[in-house]
This record gives C-alpha cells, sequence and structure tokens, in this order.
C-alpha cells in the first residue's frame, strides 16, 4: 500500500507527457516550419546542380568514355547500314537457303540468283570490298548534311570537309580502325560460307538432274563437274573463284 502513492505519480507524469506532446509538435510558428519545408528541397536543388555540373565537366574531356564510345557506335552504325543495302541489292537475303532457287529442266532459271552470282564476284577480293565498304561508311550523306557527326580517318581515301576543325573524337586512329575492319571482315566472311553453300547445292543438283556420264573414277567425274559449272557461268551464274579453282575451272 505504500507503493501506490508513487506509482499514481508515475501514471500522471505519464499523461501529462502525453497530453503535451502534439502542442510541442504543433507549436512551431510559420516561419519555422517554412524553413523545416524548405531545408529538404535546397538540398535537393544542391545534389542537382553539382550532378550537373560533373555531367558538364565529362562532356568537356576528350577522353570521356561517354565521347569516346560515340565513334564506335556511329562507325559500326554505318558500316551496318551499308552492308544492309549490299545484301539487299545483292539479293542474298532472298536466298536463305538453295531450296529457293528456282529451276527449269536441268539448269536454275532464276534472275535474283543470277544477280547474287554477279554481284558475290566482289568476294572473290575480300581485302578491297572490306575498304570499300569501310570508305563508304565513311562518307558524309549529302542528304543528311549537318546531321551527322562526321569521322576521318587520315589513313582512308575520304576527306570529309572541316577535317582542320575537326575534334579529336572524330579521328579515326589506328585502333579505331582495325576495330572497324575486323567488324566487316567478320560479315564478308560470313557472306561467303552462305554463297558457297547455295553454289554448291546448286553444282550437286545439276548433277543429280543430270546425271554423270560413266567414265573412270577419279578424272571423269572431275571432268564433267568443271563442265557443269562453265555452262552455269555461261547462263549467267558466274560461281566464286574458290570454287571453280576447286576443279580446275578459269575464272
Amino acid at each position: 500500500m505504500r507503493n501506490r502513492p508513487d506509482a499514481l505519480r508515475q501514471i500522471r507524469s505519464i499523461d501529462d507527457l502525453a497530453s503535451s506532446a502534439p502542442k510541442r509538435l504543433f507549436a512551431l510558428s510559420p516561419n519555422d516550419a517554412l524553413v523545416q519545408i524548405s531545408l529538404p528541397l535546397v538540398l535537393i536543388l544542391a545534389i542537382m546542380t553539382r550532378l550537373m555540373v560533373i555531367g558538364q565537366s565529362m562532356s568537356e574531356q576528350a577522353e570521356s568514355p561517354a565521347i569516346l564510345e560515340m565513334w564506335k557506335q556511329l562507325l559500326i552504325y554505318r558500316i551496318d547500314q551499308v552492308m544492309n543495302d549490299w545484301e539487299v541489292s545483292a539479293e542474298l537475303r532472298a536466298f536463305p537457303d538453295a531450296s529457293r532457287i528456282q529451276w527449269e529442266g536441268t539448269l536454275p532459271q532464276d534472275v535474283r540468283f543470277q544477280t547474287l552470282c554477279s554481284e558475290s564476284q566482289t568476294l572473290n577480293d575480300p581485302t578491297a570490298f572490306q575498304l570499300d565498304i569501310y570508305d563508304q561508311a565513311l562518307t558524309p550523306d549529302t542528304a543528311k548534311e549537318g546531321a551527322q557527326w562526321v569521322l576521318y580517318d587520315p589513313l582512308s581515301s575520304v576527306i570529309p570537309p572541316g577535317v582542320d576543325t575537326m575534334p579529336s573524337e572524330a579521328l579515326i586512329t589506328a585502333e579505331r580502325r582495325a576495330y572497324a575492319l575486323s567488324h566487316i571482315s567478320d560479315r564478308l566472311l560470313q557472306w561467303q560460307q552462305q554463297v558457297e553453300e547455295l553454289q554448291w547445292a546448286t553444282v550437286a543438283e545439276v548433277a543429280f538432274r543430270m546425271p554423270l556420264d560413266a567414265a573412270p573414277e577419279g578424272e571423269g567425274a572431275s571432268s564433267e563437274l568443271r563442265t557443269i559449272l562453265s555452262e552455269l557461268a555461261g547462263k549467267g551464274y558466274p560461281f566464286l573463284e574458290r570454287i571453280l579453282r576447286e576443279y580446275e575451272v578459269t575464272p
């Protein structure tokens, strides 16, 4: 019983604290409340300003990774455009496999396949074809003058306007040139493999439709295949030199 007054006093003190808390929380003046609200906004603005300053300083650095990456994206994009155009004009996309070739009798009768065989002759000199694609990618598009970022390679035959005032990040160095040419080379190899497969399949189909004459093993079959390749060339289907050399056919 002697402890009851102490317990009552503790309960009253808790009640007093609870009843006084709202009054203390809302005892701020309008100016104090405004300061409390504006401080976070000021802090956010300060952080944003700092980020803008950092971003601007990065863009002004010639060796910024973001700037250096831009030339790669732009040049590869232009190279792919040039190569995509060739695929369309050469009718390569029309022949994902040999089943698309049109036939009449024992020989193909397909204008698109004739176009592909003729245009694919550039694959006989892949190095020259590679450089031609590269130069086309570096050639400024006059239809979009002012809308393109000009790139310049001192080793290329393409000399764009304003070379003297060109920023350093627009210069294609030896390392960048090697990267771009490697990208082209990889795709040229894919083209060559695709065309060779189509042409080998064509030879096999002609041989199937026109059975080989009975002859001694070896030379007779090779002679007949050389005849097939020559006849195809005469009908407007020139094959790649690698295939012709296989059977000693003169290109």
